[in-house]
């Protein structure tokens, strides 16, 4: 059983990630152009696109169609569940790829 587990473990750590990989703004970065950009602008206050603009989301005092305080889970759940026109992204976005998203739009 041992030899088992050690093998596990040492495939585990065989992978070696790519570079940009490593780095989790750029990788919620390249999700978010994948995935929201399309709906959503990150970089401007005012949108003209057909969901809310996250332009510096965090430093609100509430969501842009919501009455709530931005917070990290509110956004994981809308991402992972979507909302009235918002598809769900928890299909096919691991929680590693959502918490990515996050990150990034936090930093803007």
């Amino acid at each position: 059983m041992l030899p088992v587990i050690l093998a596990a473990a040492f495939a585990a750590t065989d992978r070696r990630p790519i570079p940009w990989e490593k780095d989790r703004l750029r990788i919620g970065q390249a999700l978010y152009r994948e995935n929201c950009v399309v709906c959503h602008d990150i970089n401007r206050e005012q949108s003209k696109k057909m969901g809310p603009s996250f332009y510096r989301l965090f430093q609100r005092d509430r969501m842009p169609l919501a009455k709530v305080k931005p917070s990290w889970e509110y956004v994981r759940v809308r991402v992972k569940f979507g909302g009235a026109i918002m598809p769900a992204f928890g299909g096919f976005l691991t929680e590693r790829d959502i918490n990515a998203i996050i990150a990034y739009m936090a930093s803007k």
